[in-house]
């Protein structure tokens, strides 16, 4: 029985894409030139296209491709050596096609069916063919009267199945019957077996040659198609869970995304109206800051976008992989053929199978919010309109990208860029500037003994200032000494809050950070003291703190966090610039206070604190500043955290970790 063939009369009457009655007619579609699919190749997901329109779309990967992503679902198919032309396409889909085909020819009572076995026999003008009467499957051709009767004459022809265009019309009949199952490696053979060691059907020659028992176990076709049959719908059930899943996760994400441009749109209308009650007063100032402004939350909106654009792409496109794998699964169980449910069956289960492991997670509501801060009419702040409120979660936990380093202990460490770092050695006396990947660039300073100019004692801290690109660093004395690269400037006392500067006596000043005005925050642990300094050393103010400052990290709100590991305080604090105490990040829940050995700190720009633990419940945990709320642990990929620092883009976290650099990527949900 030979496979049927369309004529091209047939296929030039396409119709144009339509799915409104039959869902399974999305099956015979191609999704790229929207027409009823010619001459189909299907891929591994189940997705089927026309031939040309599949290299046409590879066109545009250049040559030397071995893979091809699916125009729908992006899933990755491997190319056969012959290209695309040699992709496969699903028997059923085929058969679903042609017999879409048919019908369409069928339902045009205006055409005229003309027989095609005259125009095989050589008059091919419309006066020399007859109207067809009947349609042969076996022969695939429509029949006069006059062929009708040469067909149930001929011997070899009589037993064909011969049905009337009435009858095929009134839907009581087959369109078409199922493709042979005839052997591709031994023409002429019927695939009668089922190689269930292989998962494809096969010859009887294949049974004793490739698939052999006992090696290879057998079974007869039609049992092995009616329990693949029932195993394929047992798992077309599973999915539908995870199809509802899908669907609520798209409504959630598109939900949300409706959400954030409203919320963001209401933002804008309170923006401008902030700007025109104060352009009045500050006109040039004002419009600057609405443009900066305006600019952070169009900013703010789009990366977010761009994570529920991201999230709807990857769902959509598990759901459309899984609707067309239900699809097949339920059609060619209801409707297919015992080879075809066969030769179907280890693609489609695989494919459900893959699709119901999919994780997916709800989004954050934090994706669909954002807005609009006016700030108080005060001076200085008057010339500011406000701040755009759009926090991004830090989606737990995180992965390590690279480690490097052999340090005594690392303790300061702070981003000069994405792929830079400075880095301080707090035994070895050493600081030196080092690339993502580990490469060392460059050495700021080494221990220096009695020379000032140099480490006079143990490294503790070091940042980085963007604004002058200079490293300021602390080393256990009283000074802050400043560097440009490798070359020592100067250094900075340190004035108390009663307005003395530190001597040598009421020395070691260890927490250091800058703020984002360029300001220097010092920490004074001998007196438990906080100094603010500008970038040339003139004092700002000063204030007494609770805890000893041995690590310090500015915040967008122009607080400070201070963090202190000794037995007897073990704490972390954002304090203002009184040294009131506004938020403590509390131990996580689990983890007692004589494991609660926090180090290094940092804060982000949407209020994400870091916080190391280095002793105890060892790990680097997340807090939420606007509330102090315990957000989770980031990771535990760590021995004894040290200092921490966030890459200026805020997707990486280093870690100095005791003898070790590490370095983690952080996603936002």
């Amino acid at each position: 029985m030979a496979a049927a063939m369309i004529t091209e009369a047939e296929a030039s009457i396409t119709p144009k894409y339509s799915s409104a009655d039959d869902p399974a007619d999305d099956l015979i579609h191609c999704s790229i030139c929207r027409e009823l699919l010619q001459d189909p190749r299907s891929l591994s997901c189940l997705h089927s296209f026309c031939l040309k329109c599949l290299q046409q779309h590879i066109e545009y990967a250049g040559k030397g491709v071995t893979s091809l992503s699916c125009p729908t679902c992006s899933t990755e198919t491997k190319l056969p050596s012959g290209g695309v032309a040699d992709l496969g396409v699903i028997a059923f889909v085929s058969r679903q096609r042609n017999e879409r085909l048919i019908r369409e020819k069928l339902a045009d009572e205006v055409a005229k069916i003309m027989c095609t076995n005259c125009e095989e026999a050589g008059d091919t003008s419309s006066s020399g063919r007859s109207k067809a009467v009947t349609r042969c499957f076996e022969c695939d051709e429509y029949l006069c009267e006059s062929c009708t009767k040469m067909h149930k004459t001929f011997k070899l022809l009589k037993h064909h199945p011969l049905f009337t265009l009435d009858e095929l019309r009134s839907g009581k009949v087959p369109l078409s019957l199922p493709d042979q199952n005839t052997c591709q490696k031994h023409k002429g053979e019927i695939l009668m077996f089922y190689c269930e060691t292989c998962d494809v059907p096969i010859c009887s020659k294949c049974a004793v040659i490739a698939h052999r028992h006992p090696e290879h176990k057998q079974a007869e076709l039609d049992n092995a198609a009616a329990e693949r049959s029932k195993k394929i719908q047992e798992v077309e059930r599973e999915s539908k869970r995870v199809a509802t899943k899908i669907d609520e996760l798209i409504a959630s994400n598109e939900d949300l995304k409706q959400k954030l441009k409203a919320a963001s749109t209401k933002a804008l209308s309170d923006i401008a109206k902030t700007k025109e009650s104060m352009k009045s007063q500050f006109l040039s100032n004002l419009e600057k800051t609405y443009k900066e402004t305006t600019a952070k939350l169009r900013s703010a909106e789009d990366e977010k976008l761009s994570v529920l654009r991201n999230n709807l792409t990857e769902l959509k496109n598990s759901r459309s992989r899984l609707s067309t794998s239900r699809m097949i699964a339920r059609n060619v169980t209801q409707k297919g053929s015992e080879y075809e449910i066969a030769a179907v069956y280890a693609t489609v289960t695989r494919s459900l199978r893959e699709l119901c492991e999919q994780k997916h997670r709800s989004p954050s509501k934090a994706l669909g919010e954002v807005k609009f801060e006016a700030n108080k009419p005060i001076l200085p702040e008057i010339l500011k309109l406000g701040s755009v409120k759009s926090q991004l979660k830090t989606n737990l936990p995180m992965t390590k990208v690279t480690e490097f380093g052999a340090l005594g202990k690392g303790c300061g460490i702070a981003f000069i860029d994405a792929d830079r770092l400075v880095v301080s050695d707090h035994n070895g006396c050493d600081s030196s500037v080092y690339g993502s990947n580990g490469n060392k660039h460059l050495q700021i300073c080494s221990f220096s003994g009695e020379n000032d100019t140099g480490w006079k004692s143990f490294v503790w801290c070091m940042v980085h200032s963007s604004l002058d690109n200079r490293f300021y660093g602390t080393d256990d004395t009283q000074y802050v000494k400043v560097f440009h690269e490798e070359e020592y400037q100067t250094r900075y006392n340190v004035t108390s809050p009663d307005g003395t500067q530190s001597g040598p006596e009421s020395s070691r000043v260890q927490g250091l950070a800058i703020d984002k005005d360029g300001n220097l925050i010092v920490g004074n642990v001998t007196k438990k003291y906080v100094s603010i300094m500008k970038p040339d050393g003139t004092h700002i103010t000063s204030m007494h703190v609770p805890i000893k400052p041995w690590f310090i990290s500015a915040t967008p709100t122009d607080n400070i966090i201070i963090s202190s590991y000794e037995e007897t305080e073990r704490a972390v604090h954002v304090i203002d610039r009184t040294g009131k105490v506004l938020i403590t990040f509390n131990p996580p829940d689990g983890v007692d206070q004589a494991a609660w050995n926090p180090t290094g700190i940092c804060c982000g720009e949407y209020g994400d604190v870091f916080v190391a633990n280095y002793q105890g419940r060892v790990g680097v945990y997340q807090y939420d500043l606007e509330d102090g709320k315990y957000m989770g642990c980031n990771t535990n990929d760590v021995t004894q955290p040290w200092g921490l620092a966030l890459s200026k883009d805020e997707k990486k976290l280093a870690v100095a970790d005791n003898t070790r650099v590490k370095i983690f990527e952080i996603k936002i949900e």
